[in-house]
């Protein structure tokens, strides 16, 4: 697990591509807050509004051009939010950190740098250097951005370290057993050569059943048989019309008398058989009433042609696996650390970002001895 001090550089691309127009909202109706009131403390750490929304503006204008001038007050918001969760995780992290004794090798820190290097250069004209990213992409400039790799790096240590004291997990023996589930799955595909055969046999079956009992048998084997939702109808469609289906099932359906069956048809899902039950001719407009086109009610069987899904080897679920566990260990990790930090709001905005400061204001006897806000703050 890594923890991104880039994230907050990335935040903008992610914001804008999933804003909502009809959501804006104008920011300059809001009322002028005061730049250097301190408007967090998290574990006795002063968070001033001027920091924040320092960090807005550089991000703001190292993407600007990519936003739209309409929906800047609202990703303007999201991107404070961003901005303040930042600065929680970092003051709380890396404070267990520095606490936890942890220490950055060399070695670990040119590692985590060429690793970084090698993902930005994909990008166009990326930079080839974490110092060269810092002094032309970074906004927040390179001496905050070496603090802020250092930080990352010590609490990716740390959370590594965590991990590592947990309960082993078996990813070799869950590797297996999905590997065991795949095989199992692709002994049940139908292939080409199968569904063909499948539906020839039902062909054969409705062949031998009279004019009158065809409908009933037809409705039993789509319901025994179809790999199709309708089955559950006995595969009845419904009324369509030219186009609403795939050509090759369209032109059957339209072609073939009422009451008969098809023969196989083939089409990207399949094969089918088709059972015309009634046909709508085409009217034209007459006075008031609008123009109808043709239609046809079918029912039908499908049969699904299949491909075996490939099986991946062991070690690349195991590396899979390994990542998911990873990212979610580490999930958990900030989550229940910065739930511990005492974190307390002084403006209203800002309330959210501390559930048990906002918890308390709201109670009505903070008096009362009985808070289980300040339970499980300790006291």
């Amino acid at each position: 697990m890594n923890i991104k001090f880039l994230g907050t550089v990335a935040l903008v691309g992610a914001v804008v591509a999933g804003c909502n127009k009809e959501t804006q909202e104008d920011e300059s109706a809001e009322k002028a807050p005061v730049p250097d009131a301190v408007v967090l403390k998290v574990n006795g750490v002063e968070l001033k509004r001027s920091a924040i929304e320092n960090d807005v503006e550089a991000v703001i204008k190292v993407h600007g051009d990519k936003i739209p001038a309409e929906q800047l007050g609202n990703i303007r918001k999201q991107i404070r939010s961003q901005v303040v969760q930042g600065y929680i995780s970092r003051i709380v992290l890396s404070a267990k950190a520095k606490e936890g004794g942890f220490v950055v090798t060399d070695a670990e820190r040119k590692a985590r740098e060429e690793e970084i290097v090698k993902s930005l250069s994909n990008q166009p004209g990326g930079p080839k250097s974490l110092d060269e990213f810092f002094k032309k992409v970074y906004p927040f400039g390179e001496k905050r951005g070496r603090e802020e790799f250092e930080q990352g790096m010590l609490i990716d240590k740390m959370i590594k370290d965590a991990q590592a004291k947990a309960p082993a997990v078996d990813y070799k023996a869950k590797a297996e057993e999905i590997i065991a589930t795949i095989v199992s799955n692709n002994m049940k595909v139908v292939s080409d050569a199968d569904a063909l055969k499948k539906i020839k046999e039902i062909k054969a079956r409705l062949d031998k059943v009279d004019a009158k009992g065809l409908a009933a048998a037809f409705a039993e084997e789509a319901k025994n048989n179809s790999a199709c939702p309708s089955s559950a109808n006995g595969g009845d469609l419904g009324d369509f019309g030219r186009g609403a289906m795939v050509p090759e099932f369209d032109k059957v359906a339209f072609e073939l008398p009422v009451g008969k069956v098809s023969e196989p048809v083939k089409t990207q899902f399949g094969y089918h058989l088709v059972f015309v039950t009634s046909k709508t001719p085409a009217v034209e407009a007459k006075g008031d009433t609008p123009a109808s086109p043709e239609k046809v009610r079918a029912s039908h069987v499908l049969i699904k042609v299949e491909t075996p899904r490939p099986v991946p080897k062991v070690d690349v679920i195991v590396e899979s696996l390994k990542r998911q566990a990873e990212g979610e260990f580490s999930r958990k990790f900030v989550m229940a650390e910065i739930e511990k930090a005492k974190i307390e709001a002084f403006d209203d905005e800002f309330k959210a970002f501390a559930p048990k400061s906002a918890a308390k204001d709201a109670c009505k006897d903070k008096d009362c001895g009985e808070c289980p806000v300040e339970k499980t703050e300790g006291k």
